[in-house]
C-alpha cells in the first residue's frame, strides 16, 4: 500500500493557506467598505465564524477517529469549493457571511483531519512534520497577502476566483495523493473498531489540558495583536501603514526564522517541552512590553518577540499532543488544538473590547499578561510531575 508523502501534505498546506489569505485579510473592509455594513456587525460575523470553526474542529477529530477522514476531507474541500463559486456569483449581503460562515465551518473540518494525517507519517519525526507544515502555511500567508492587494485593484471579485481555483487544485492533491493508512472505507470496515478502548492516559491528558488551556490564553493576546492594537496605535498617532508593516515584520521573522529552527531541532533534538516553555515565557515578556509600549519602537519590539514565541512554541503544541494522545484519539485531540485557538480568536477580541471600554488598554494587557504568566506555570507544574510518573 502507497505510504503518504510528506511533500504532498506540505504542497497542499501551502496551497489551501495562500487560498485562505485571499479571504481574511479583507472580510472587515469588505463588509465595511462594499457592503456598507457596520464594523460591528463585521465582528459578530468573524465571531459567528470562530464558533462555527470549533464545531467543525470537534467534528473532524472524531470524523478521523471513526475512520472515515478521507471521506470527509474530500466533503469538506468540496463543500468549500461550492461556497467558493457561489460568492464569485452572490458576494452581497446576507449571501456573503453566509457562504463564508459555511467556508470555514468547512475547512475547519479538513484541517482538523489533515492535522491528525500528518500526526501518522511515521518517516518523520512529530515535531519537524508540524513545524515543517506551519512554515508552509506562513509561506501560504505571505504570499496570499502579497497577491491579494494587486488582485484587488483589478476587480475585487477575482478574489473569489482565484481563492476557488486554489481550492480546486487542493482538491486534486487532495484525492491523489493523501493516503489514510488505517482508512479502507471502500470495503465498509470501520478502523477505529476494536481500538475504543485504547485510551489517552491520565497523565497525558493533564499535560495536554495544562498545555492546550495555556495556548488558548496566548490566543486571546494574540487576537489583540489581528483588532485592538490597530486602534490603540493609531490613537497613539502611529498611522495604519506603520501597523501593517508589523504584520511585515511577522512574516519574515516566521519565514525565515522557521527553517533555522526546524534545522537546529532536527540536529540537536531539543526537548519538545523546553520550547513550548520557551515560546510561552516569550509571550509573557512580548504582553508585559505592550504595558509600557507608547512608540512604534516599542510595538515594533513587542512584535518581534511574540513572533520570536510564536515560531518556537505554536508549531510543537500540535506535536507534543500527537505524541501523548493514543493512536486512536489523535483526531480529537488535534480538533482540541484547533478549538483552542478559535475559542482564543473568537473570545479575545470581544474580551479586549470590553476591558478597553470600561477600562483602559494598560488594563487589557496586564490582564493577557497575569492569565498567561498564571496558566504557563500551572501547565508546567502538571507537566514537570506527569512526566516524572
Amino acid at each position: 500500500m502507497k505510504s503518504l508523502k510528506l511533500r504532498w501534505l506540505l504542497i497542499g498546506n501551502l496551497i489551501s493557506s495562500t487560498g485562505t489569505s485571499f479571504i481574511w485579510p479583507l472580510t472587515t473592509v469588505y463588509m465595511h467598505d462594499y457592503l456598507g455594513k457596520s464594523l460591528a456587525l463585521a465582528g459578530m460575523v468573524l465571531f459567528i465564524e470562530s464558533l462555527i470553526m470549533i464545531g467543525g474542529s470537534y467534528i473532524g477529530g472524531y470524523i478521523y477517529d471513526q475512520g472515515h477522514g478521507r471521506l470527509w476531507m474530500l466533503f469538506s474541500i468540496m463543500v468549500s469549493i461550492v461556497a467558493l463559486l457561489l460568492l464569485v456569483f452572490f458576494n452581497k449581503w446576507p449571501a456573503y457571511p453566509i457562504l463564508l460562515i459555511v467556508n470555514g465551518f468547512a475547512g475547519a473540518i479538513a484541517n482538523t483531519i489533515i492535522n491528525a494525517l500528518a500526526a501518522s507519517i511515521k518517516n518523520h519525526e512529530a515535531s519537524y512534520v508540524f513545524n515543517m507544515m506551519y512554515f508552509m502555511a506562513n509561506i501560504g500567508v505571505v504570499l496570499g497577502t502579497l497577491i491579494v492587494g494587486f488582485v484587488v485593484k483589478l476587480n475585487i471579485r477575482y478574489i473569489f476566483v482565484v481563492t476557488l481555483l486554489l481550492y480546486i487544485a487542493f482538491f486534486v492533491i487532495a484525492l491523489t495523493k493523501y493516503v489514510f493508512e488505517n482508512t479502507r472505507i471502500e470495503k465498509g470496515e470501520n478502523p477505529a473498531k476494536g481500538k475504543v478502548s485504547q485510551k489517552t492516559a491520565t497523565r497525558s491528558i493533564l499535560i495536554i489540558s495544562g498545555i492546550l488551556l495555556t495556548y488558548l490564553m496566548i490566543q486571546m493576546g494574540y487576537a489583540q495583536w489581528q483588532s485592538n492594537l490597530s486602534v490603540y496605535m493609531q490613537s497613539l498617532g502611529i498611522g495604519l501603514n506603520k501597523y501593517s508593516y508589523l504584520w511585515t515584520v511577522n512574516g519574515v521573522i516566521v519565514v525565515i526564522g522557521q527553517p533555522i529552527i526546524s534545522f537546529l531541532d532536527k540536529k540537536y533534538r531539543i526537548n519538545d517541552f523546553k520550547k513550548v516553555y520557551l515560546g510561552y515565557v516569550m509571550f509573557v515578556a512580548a504582553f508585559a512590553s505592550l504595558i509600557f509600549a507608547k512608540d512604534y519602537l516599542h510595538f515594533m519590539i513587542s512584535m518581534i518577540i511574540v513572533t520570536f514565541g510564536e515560531v518556537i512554541a505554536f508549531p510543537v503544541i500540535p506535536a507534543i499532543v500527537a505524541k501523548l494522545s493514543s493512536n486512536s484519539e489523535r483526531g480529537k485531540y488535534q480538533g482540541f488544538v484547533s478549538i483552542a485557538a478559535s475559542i482564543g480568536h473568537a473570545v479575545g477580541p470581544l474580551l479586549g473590547g470590553v476591558i478597553v471600554e470600561m477600562f483602559s488598554y494598560e488594563l487589557l494587557f496586564e490582564t493577557i499578561v497575569f492569565l498567561v504568566l498564571v496558566f504557563t506555570i500551572i501547565s508546567l507544574i502538571i507537566t514537570y510531575f506527569n512526566l516524572k510518573k
